[in-house]
């Protein structure tokens, strides 16, 4: 899995790009990872671009991260857009999404413009490519 990370202050956003095959372990570490970062907040609204990605992970699998991060004090305060075009991960986000606390928090978008809307920042577009969408 590769994986970038922006954390904006000033506009309240993170952004995440992972691409290449994804696991859960990487996905709970690179989540962790975050978390314990100084200028992480958990308001701060958020994209993750998984247009590159390859979901290496069972529906269990998937479940257990969404456990994780519902028990989690560091999460569920901010809505978070997920960009995604593979039928698999797509699915595998909306699973995910079902799971989580509060659903409506979690959006699966297949562009970044949509996306932007769904969380109310516009300046996504400066971070994050539109490509392969129509």
């Amino acid at each position: 899995m590769n994986y970038t990370r922006k954390i904006l202050k000033e506009q309240a956003l993170i952004i995440e790009h992972i691409s290449g095959e994804v696991t859960l372990q990487e996905m709970v570490i690179k989540t962790q990872e975050m978390f314990d970062l100084p200028d992480y907040d958990p308001t701060y609204n958020g994209v993750i671009d998984l247009r590159d990605a390859q979901a290496q992970m069972s529906k269990v699998e998937l479940y257990g991260f969404a456990n994780f991060l519902n028990q989690s004090e560091l999460f569920g305060h901010a809505k978070w857009a997920i960009i995604a075009d593979d039928p698999l991960v797509v699915a595998l986000a909306m699973i995910f999404q079902q799971r989580i606390l509060d659903s409506n928090q979690i959006g699966i978008f297949n562009t970044v413009g949509a996306a932007a809307n769904f969380i109310g920042k516009l300046e996504i577009h400066d971070y994050v490519e539109d490509y392969g969408c129509v």
